[in-house]
């Protein structure tokens, strides 16, 4: 009886504990939505002037090589505003490689293999083989038509092994350029043309042989640890090597070394890059009687520590860059701010920036040559620098599906090039002793200092995920000390293009650009000005889906068959039409 006792007590104690914890107020679990919820991401703005959204399709390694296919180009696409890679992804089905080949008009065939060797967690090998042939001809201004062949060909290998914290990447890369100088030039055969040395030398030996070539191999390695989060350390380091020649017989050997480190402390971070690029062209004992050179070294030394402060609202980098030139023309050094600052305006909407900034322009033989393809072989190479060069402007979005920027750049610059056609005096017998200028369809440079005024915009529309267009501007003000035109340099370049699903398997994309009025020198005219019209270039293109592996592709450019000329005397195709098959496995 007493256990009996005992235990009932315990059972009475219990149920009022019970009681005592049902009769406490419970808790409110209502949940009252204020608003819908909205995600915004206030730092979500392009980084770059120039939309990309990558095909998904197949896979293309990212390769760094250094040669840019620029004789005859089919589909000349202006530098600073080139057409954005809009292409509309097709998300269906991915393939690790594919097969590419196709056939056009002026004689034009193309093949293109993309294949993944090896593809894992840990590893990636890929193999990228291009080549494109056009056999056609072009008529000069002069109303002669000629020949104006090329083939382009390059190969480019990319490896990466993914460690647990960083990624080792290693790419190969060669092109092989050959085309033919076809310009117009107006050097007359059996004439005598002054030489710098005092001689005299007949036009006949003043021309170039038909036939050009550059070739470039280039190889880097990287290595690059993992992080993402802004708040942890973050460095990038790099090493290559690169090697060009061409058929005159110049070459040159190149290396690279640079890092970058990112380092946050609290609210600042600290960063430090540098790098040490250096080249040097060798010239062989014959070049050929038109050409002045010699062999030439020079290397480029650069660091750029700087601060950073980041709020919720607001950045502000303040650094330096730092920059030695060791030439065998002379040494040079530079000191530039590097200060950069941008608020937002409104969270997810707007944010403008304003900065100053200097840098060096590194220019070498092989990228002098690959900017201009037609340039002599003797062509003295020099770098330019941009001292001072200030920036603002406002950049976001309008809405989910449309964002913008707006900006404009002015910069003072020294030792800037220009291009010109390569020009010869004669003397003839008269009273008035006249002195007679040709040129020729090689090119020279002519340095300049000077400032420049750039005012830029892009708008992206976006309204629904198979459809995408863009718009884009740019005006630049050229003020020179000693030239009387930027040779060469457009004043407006506008470019519109888009890309949209027609179909369920069919994908298009088209594009609007025009290049303005730009100025040639020209020895022969009397206010040595001579006007390239603008031009209004429009591009078609198209990719049918058969089934999982195989599609139709066509490409349509210059489709208002203008005649334009890139360089004075070298017009480029004109209507252009490609078609063939892409397999994907």
């Amino acid at each position: 009886m007493r256990y009996c006792y005992i235990i009932s007590i315990i059972f009475l104690v219990a149920v009022g504990n019970l009681n005592t914890v049902g009769a406490q107020e419970k808790i409110n679990q209502d949940v009252k939505v204020v608003k819908a919820y909205t995600p915004i991401v206030s730092d979500a703005f392009k980084v770059s002037y120039m939309p990309e959204v990558d095909d998904s399709t197949t896979f293309n390694p990212n390769f760094n090589y250094r040669i840019l296919s620029t004789a005859v180009s089919t589909n000349y696409q202006p530098a600073p505003i080139a057409a954005a890679k809009i292409n509309t992804a097709r998300k269906e089905y991915l393939h690790k490689s594919y097969i590419k080949g196709g056939v056009g008009n002026y004689s034009s065939v193309l093949a293109e293999l993309g294949y993944n060797i090896l593809e894992n967690e840990k590893f990636l090998l890929g193999l990228n083989i291009y080549h494109l042939s056009s056999l056609g001809n072009v008529t000069l201004e002069d109303d002669k038509t000629v020949d104006a062949t090329f083939h382009d060909t390059w190969v480019a290998a990319d490896f990466k092994h993914f460690f647990d914290d960083k990624t080792l990447s290693v790419d190969i890369g060669f092109n092989h350029n050959k085309y033919q100088y076809y310009g117009y030039q107006t050097l007359s055969d059996g004439t005598l043309y002054d030489m710098p040395d005092g001689s005299l030398l007949a036009g006949s030996f003043l021309v170039p042989d038909i036939d050009q070539r550059l070739s470039g191999l280039e190889a880097k390695i990287s290595l690059s640890n993992n992080e993402t989060n802004e708040r942890k350390t973050q460095y990038n380091t790099w090493a290559g090597f690169n090697t060009f020649g061409n058929l005159t017989g110049v070459g040159q050997a190149g290396f690279e070394l640079g890092g970058h480190l990112y380092r946050p402390i609290n609210d600042l971070t600290f960063e430090l890059g540098g790098a040490i690029e250096s080249y040097s062209t060798s010239v062989p004992d014959t070049i050929g009687t038109m050409y002045t050179f010699a062999d030439r070294s020079h290397t480029l030394l650069k660091v750029n520590p700087s601060v950073r402060f980041k709020s919720d609202n607001a950045s502000l980098k303040v650094g330096l860059i730092m920059a030695g030139v060791l030439d065998t023309e002379g040494d040079e050094f530079y000191l530039t701010p590097d200060i950069m600052g941008e608020l937002t305006v409104v969270e997810g909407i707007a944010s403008i920036y304003v900065g100053v900034n200097g840098k060096v322009n590194m220019n070498d033989y092989q990228s002098i040559m690959t900017e201009n393809a037609f340039a002599s072989a003797d062509i003295n190479v020099k770098s330019s620098v941009y001292g001072l060069n200030f920036m603002a402007g406002i950049k976001g979005n309008f809405s989910a599906s449309t964002s913008f920027t707006a900006g404009m750049e002015y910069g003072f610059f020294n030792n800037e090039h220009f291009w010109v056609n390569k020009a010869y005096s004669t003397m003839v017998t008269s009273p008035e002793l006249m002195t007679i200028q040709h040129y020729s369809n090689q090119f020279d440079v002519v340095y300049d200092d000077g400032s420049v005024l750039k005012v830029m915009g892009e708008l992206l529309y976006k309204p629904k995920k198979t459809m995408e267009f863009a718009l884009n501007g740019a005006y630049y003000g050229w003020s020179l000390d000693t030239q009387t035109e930027a040779w060469h340099m457009p004043e407006v370049e506008i470019g519109v293009s888009g890309s949209f699903n027609v179909l369920e398997n069919l994908y298009a994309n088209a594009g609007i650009k025009y290049l303005g009025e730009r100025s040639a020198y020209d020895v022969t005219d009397a206010s040595f000005v001579k006007k390239l019209d603008g031009v209004v270039d429009v591009n078609i293109g198209a990719e049918y889906f058969f089934s999982k592996q195989w599609s139709f592709w066509v490409s349509m450019n210059n489709v208002a068959a203008s005649k334009y000329y890139k360089w004075n005397g070298y017009p480029t195709q004109r209507f252009n039409a490609k078609a063939g098959i892409i397999f994907s496995f």
